[in-house]
């Protein structure tokens, strides 16, 4: 039996019919179309075969498509009555005298047939429900198609919604009902899988008109930064249309402003050459993955752009957040100047609202993103500018697969052509550099100075890092940047600015900043990152009331869009916790940070810290519980490879301190020695293990073990602490 469901018949609506028959096979299946019978055929007696015996081979069951669900009208009629389909490939019509369900309209095979009155019995149990008043259709129509996105049923919760946008266009609700059907258009996905180019089309149009018809800042804000989330994930893997893309016509050598690439999105000002980067007169297939990247981030900026333009001064926290997206794109279409002004210009106008969350966001991002192509700028230049002096003489120190520290003194062209000595040069004296460069050098090698092509190119590289370190804004450096706007804020009273840019030199080292002793009366001027560099600060100063109380105003105060401030505020009660012994609470703490923000940058170190706390509870209850689950919250950062030599050594020592509590004193021995095997170059853990090892050694009587761990221990002595 299938379960019935909701009907309007009147205002073209049918939601659901119902059977009670076997889906199982054919039976009491009718073939409106004329069957043909074959006639019997006269047997003809011939000698007599041996039977072949036939391999039994059992055919799969056929999947018979479901009758049941919600039927909606179709632009047709039969017989003075509309069409209906449920989706599935069945058809409910009127023949003049009864109403059918076949597989084609007006013909095909009857699954089941009603009376005159739609209303009345139907063949084989089925029932029919509907709504009498148009009144109520609309609103069963919206809850069934919110019904079926929750049930994940997209086809028919986009099927309901459409519906309800033709029949009710002018609904409060409309714009509801787009914002689903833009979500739905590519929800069905798996995080590996990329969207078609339909199912991109269909979803961008979709919350187009979300934004059309609507004013509410909410469903805009929704639509817009949903769009904005599928239109950065196919930029950042275009495979999906790539191939869609090639179905253009490549051969072109003038301006891409051809009618096929206008459907692509591409402007008219845009030249061939910025994508015929091979310069052979066609677009191949790696090169239109640079046309799709350009696409995708050039509409992602427009989008966010616009949507900034718009909504100005209406939530400043989300205004913030789309800057962050505009920069993003800005940065991936190669202007990372662009992105610094932009970000420098949302935190001055923006600074002084402590409840503008993005401004945090903002100020963080400004710092990493300016160091980042200082650095790469910088010393990319720098490297090129050797290049071309080969006889420069260069010195530099780094540590060998051993661990031992050894110095190299030579000319740029003799450690050029060695590839023992050019690896380690790069990895210690130019942290940061264009991966293309790095990989371009490696790769030549000394032809870079005697093969003229590899020169020219190289000398090409040289050009391009001049202009980009010309046109760099040096002068928006954050100690610059930050400090004007410490003066604007404490000359025009803007204590939330002042705060903010405050912690913003703190980090950067600059003293008088460093200097600042937080004051609880400055907690209500205070926005969640302030508030978190604050508690930080009472930690360091022991003061870890202070720190509890900042933290918990920032959790009552923005637990909504506080967004990873939240895991901050957590971790650092936890961190108070920890200071005061108050190790169970700890560990509640921890976890707290840990249940919603596991991505976290700091989620390893909250992972050490809880296994920390575990410990100490385990050691003074003597619940082997604890020390068992710290273990096991321990083996995870030991084995992330993400994780640092230090966090990681770090766990795996915590993990010999968890055995030998137990007084498992081999067990914890061997993860001990597993620590010095495996994180020698941690200064800090590693020497510890090493003496832990020899006294579980002691403790276990294998004085074999301890000899040979005490010899480890000088020669680990001899090379790493010079």
């Amino acid at each position: 039996m299938f379960g019935a469901r909701i009907m309007h018949f009147r205002f073209l609506l049918i939601v659901l019919i119902a059977f009670l028959f076997s889906c199982g096979g054919d039976e009491g299946v009718v073939d409106e179309t004329s069957a043909q019978v074959d006639e019997p055929s006269t047997p003809v007696l011939d000698k007599p075969e041996v039977a072949e015996v036939e391999e039994f081979v059992e055919e799969e069951p056929e999947e018979i498509p479901d009758p049941n669900g919600v039927y909606l009208p179709l632009s047709e009629e039969q017989n003075g009555k509309p069409v209906y389909s449920n989706g599935n490939g069945f058809f409910l019509w009127f023949n003049g005298s009864t109403w059918k369900i076949t597989d084609k309209i007006g013909s095909g095979k009857a699954i089941a047939t009603g009376q005159e009155s739609i209303n009345d019995k139907w063949s084989d149990g089925g029932k029919a429900r509907h709504y009498p008043h148009e009144e109520y259709s609309k609103d069963a129509l919206f809850r069934l198609a919110v019904a079926y996105q929750g049930s994940q049923d997209n086809g028919n919760a986009i099927r309901l919604f459409n519906q309800f946008v033709k029949q009710f266009p002018e609904d409060k609700m409309v714009p509801e009902a787009y914002l689903s059907m833009g979500d739905l258009s590519t929800s069905g996905l798996q995080p590996d899988e990329q969207p078609s180019v339909d199912q991109i089309n269909q979803a961008r149009e979709n919350y187009s008109f979300v934004r059309e018809k609507t004013q509410d800042v909410r469903l805009i804000t929704d639509a817009t930064f949903n769009e904005g989330g599928l239109i950065e994930r196919v930029a950042e893997n275009p495979e999906g249309v790539v191939e869609y893309y090639l179905s253009f016509d490549k051969n072109k050598d003038d301006l891409l402003q051809a009618q096929e690439y206008a459907a692509i999105g591409i402007e008219s000002t845009k030249s061939f050459s910025d994508f015929d980067m091979n310069e052979d007169k066609a677009i191949d297939y790696g090169e239109m993955f640079d046309v799709a990247t350009w696409v995708f981030y050039s509409g992602m900026e427009k989008l966010f752009r616009e949507y900034s333009e718009n909504n100005a001064g209406k939530d400043g926290a989300r205004t913030s957040e789309a800057t962050e997206k505009i920069g993003f794109a800005s940065e991936k279409l190669g202007n990372p100047a662009m992105m610094l002004n932009l970000y420098y210009k949302d935190i001055e106008d923006y600074g002084s609202q402590k409840n503008n969350v993005g401004v945090d966001g903002l100020i963080v991002k400004y710092i990493d993103k300016f160091q980042e192509y200082d650095l790469l700028y910088g010393r990319t230049l720098d490297l090129l500018e050797k290049i071309q002096s080969p006889s420069e003489i260069v010195s530099f120190t780094f540590r060998d697969r051993r661990g031992s520290e050894k110095s190299i003194t030579g000319s740029v062209e003799e450690i050029i052509k060695d590839r023992n000595k050019l690896l380690p040069f790069l990895a210690t004296s130019y942290a940061g550099l264009d991966p293309d460069v790095q990989s371009d050098l490696v790769s030549m090698k000394g032809a870079v100075l005697t093969n003229p092509k590899h020169a020219s190119k190289f000398k090409g590289y040289l050009k391009k890092y001049q202009v980009l370190k010309r046109s760099f804004p040096s002068d928006l450096s954050p100690l610059s940047a930050f400090t004007n706007l410490l003066d604007k804020a404490k000359s025009s009273g803007e204590k939330a600015l002042e705060l903010r840019m405050l912690s913003a030199l703190d980090s950067l080292g600059e003293r008088s900043a460093s200097a600042y002793t937080p004051q609880r009366s400055d907690f209500p001027q205070a926005s969640p990152g302030v508030l978190v560099w604050m508690a930080k600060k009472f930690i360091a100063q022991n003061s870890s009331e202070d720190a509890i109380v900042a933290m918990n105003i920032l959790l009552d105060q923005f637990s909504v869009n506080g967004g990873d401030f939240i895991f901050d505020a957590h971790y650092i009660i936890g961190m108070a916790k920890q200071q005061s012994r108050d190790y169970p609470e700890a560990v509640a703490s921890f976890a707290s940070a840990l249940t919603n923000s596991s991505w976290h940058p700091s989620a390893n170190d909250a992972r050490i810290r809880q296994g920390e706390s575990m410990l100490e509870v385990g050691k003074s209850s003597r619940d082997a519980t604890y020390l068992e689950t710290a273990e096991e919250l321990l083996s995870e950062v030991r084995g992330d490879t993400e994780a640092t030599v230090e966090q990681r050594a770090q766990s795996s020592h915590l993990m010999g301190e968890c055995k030998r509590a137990l007084k498992d004193y081999a067990g914890a021995a061997y993860y001990f020695k597993y620590t010095t095997l495996n994180f020698p170059a941690s200064t800090k853990w590693a020497p510890k293990s090493f003496e832990q090892a020899m006294s579980c050694f002691d403790q276990t009587g294998d004085s074999e073990q301890r000899t040979q761990m005490e010899k480890a221990f000088v020669n680990w002595q001899r090379n790493y602490l010079k």
